[in-house]
This record gives structure tokens, C-alpha cells and sequence, in this order.
């Protein structure tokens, strides 16, 4: 589904913010759920998982598509110091070990982001809802967004193949972990019978996936060391789990979720084996 056609669906201008463009999913959301039409409940489906890749596929491209400006307390216009200097600094990193300092340090604070979803528990949408978790959430996404954009222009910088593999796979995780974030996982109805067995399917792979990546971003910062045994089999279980609710239930509403986390979970494979090999 291309962009353009995904801003049709949802009646919204790529010139509206990302809150219009939440509010406008929000009201067709409502008006094609399948309680809201309970004689065509699959005509109903059909809607909401259009619905739910449109809106999907405009966050996202909006995450990519550039990096967010910085915001000053007087509300000016952002300053143009950053990016000049950063210009200036082209010269030094392409020196390969200035372009690893400056990975590292990029890397870090997009872990302790991460971390701070888990530590005040914002994969709880009613949690996350409550205004002042809203804005921690807010901030976290800022933050992963300028460090997404910050090591794509690292690897503008080089050709070392090694520190590109690096970039691509740190980078990829950023971006399908805020995807995945963006998913739904609390079920609104129980009236259709189709969907709430898909979403109990679903879900088990999220309570598998939410333990394997609670597991690498928060408890092992607490403990002082990462516990393998405990990602592998959850992270094969969470798999199976979204590979079976797509292949059971092909036209629920969850499978656009499911999609989108089992690509994270391959992120989440390729950080581990790229990151934490001994």
C-alpha cells in the first residue's frame, strides 16, 4: 500500500500531525468496527485491517522519513546550530574509530529509551494514556527517531562493511521496536467469536515476545548480565505464536499486528546474534 493512497484512507493531508492523523483513525476506526456492524462482520474486518495498515504504514513512513527538530522552550523556531556543526565535523568521522565512539554513544541512548518503556511500563496502553506517561512516551519516540536518523548519517560516512552491518541492524531494531510499540494489545470487544480466538493467539505471542525484549533492555541492566536462556525459547514461542494467528486467522483484524511484530522479533534475532556473540 503506497503512502499517498494510505492518506486517502484516512481522509488526512500529509500535512496533518501525527495526532490528526490519530484522531482521524480513531473516528473511521469506531465507524467500521464490526460491532458497529454486526451484519457484515467481515466486510467489517476487511475495513479495520485496511484501516490499521494505513495507519500503520503513515507512522512509519513519517519515523523514516526525517529527523525530528529539536524543540526550544521559547517555541522559536528550532536553531540551525546542530546541523551545521555536525557538517563540520564530517572530516573527523570518517576516521573509523570516531565513527564506533559515536555508534556507541547513539546506541546507549537509544537502550536507555528503551529502558524507560519498560521501567514505567508504557506497553500498558492505559498506563501510556495517563497524561504525564504520555509525555515520557513522546520523548522516548523522539529519541529513538534522532538516534535512527543519527546513525543514518553515520553510515553515509563510510564503506567499512563491518561497521554497515552494525548501523543497518542497530538502526532496523530502532525502527521495529517502534512499530511494535505502536500495536495494539488489549482486545475492545468480545462479541465476535473469530476475533477473540485470534487475539488470544496473539496475544500469547506477545506475553512470550514482551518477556524475551524485557529481557535484553531492562532486566538485564538491573541484574548486570543477559540471561540467553531465558530469550531463545521465548522468542521461538512469541514466532510460532504470530505465525500461527496469521495462518489461522488470515482475515482478523490481528494479523497486521502480527506482521509487524514478527518482523521486530527478526530485528530482535539479528541484534542478538550481531551484538552478543561470545
Amino acid at each position: 500500500m503506497d503512502i499517498k493512497s494510505c492518506y486517502n484512507i484516512l481522509k488526512v493531508s500529509p500535512d496533518s500531525t501525527d495526532e490528526e492523523i490519530s484522531r482521524a483513525f480513531r473516528i473511521m476506526a469506531l465507524k467500521y468496527h464490526p460491532d458497529k456492524n454486526p451484519d457484515k462482520r467481515e466486510w467489517a474486518n476487511e475495513q479495520m485491517i485496511i484501516l490499521n495498515t494505513a495507519y500503520s504504514t503513515i507512522m512509519s513512513h513519517r519515523f523514516k522519513a526525517a529527523e525530528p527538530e529539536e524543540k526550544t522552550q521559547s517555541n522559536q523556531s528550532p536553531q540551525k546550530t546542530n546541523k551545521s556543526n555536525f557538517t563540520a565535523q564530517k572530516k573527523p568521522e570518517v576516521d573509523r574509530n570516531y565513527l564506533i565512539n559515536k555508534f556507541i554513544e547513539i546506541r546507549e541512548t537509544a537502550k536507555d529509551a528503551i529502558y524507560v518503556y519498560f521501567q514505567y511500563s508504557l506497553y500498558n496502553f492505559h498506563r501510556r494514556d495517563e497524561p504525564g506517561n504520555r509525555r515520557i512516551y513522546e520523548k522516548m519516540i523522539y529519541t529513538l527517531r534522532k538516534a535512527y536518523h543519527s546513525i543514518k548519517k553515520l553510515s553515509e560516512m563510510t564503506q567499512d562493511r563491518e561497521l554497515l552491518e552494525h548501523f543497518e541492524v542497530f538502526s532496523k531494531l530502532i525502527f521495529d521496536f517502534y512499530r511494535a510499540s505502536e500495536c495494539i494489545n488489549i482486545i475492545d470487544s468480545y462479541k465476535d467469536n473469530y476475533e477473540v480466538l485470534a487475539y488470544r493467539v496473539y496475544r500469547k505471542g506477545d506475553d512470550y515476545l514482551h518477556r524475551a525484549h524485557k529481557e535484553i533492555f531492562f532486566d538485564r541492566h538491573n541484574r548486570g548480565y543477559i540471561d540467553k536462556r531465558k530469550i531463545a525459547p521465548d522468542i521461538l514461542e512469541a514466532e510460532s505464536c504470530f505465525k500461527q494467528a496469521i495462518r489461522l486467522y488470515s482475515k482478523s483484524t490481528w494479523t497486521v499486528e502480527s506482521k509487524i511484530k514478527l518482523e521486530y522479533i527478526q530485528s530482535l534475532k539479528a541484534y542478538l546474534s550481531l551484538f552478543f556473540t561470545s
